[in-house]
């Protein structure tokens, strides 16, 4: 990630993505992710992989865009996740404070 990262900016900058506005990058997120469902569906593992790996740039030029450090918002949310509780339902983890709702 620490090489690849620097890499998909460069790109990024390469075609003025970075300079775009950003509601648009979450549109092609939500694309991506819609392909990511179809392939799970459809057990392409293939496809499943390109989808997560379109995912993961979509997402790092959603953050370059908006002046974030992606590393930083995935540091972040390790941290918040790191020590929560909660339980599987339904193979869905549901942290404690959502299972009293």
């Amino acid at each position: 990630m620490d090489d690849l990262i620097p890499k998909i900016e460069e790109w990024s900058v390469a075609r003025e993505l970075d300079l775009q506005d950003s509601g648009k990058q979450l549109l092609k997120l939500v694309e991506e992710v819609g392909e990511l469902s179809a392939a799970y569906n459809k057990r392409q593992l293939n496809a499943e992989m390109d989808s997560v790996g379109d995912i993961l740039v979509v997402l790092t030029i959603y953050c370059q865009q908006r002046g974030l450090s992606i590393q930083d918002c995935l540091g972040r949310a390790y941290i918040e996740i790191s020590g929560r509780k909660g339980k599987l339902v339904d193979g869905v983890f549901v942290k404690e404070a959502d299972l009293h709702e």
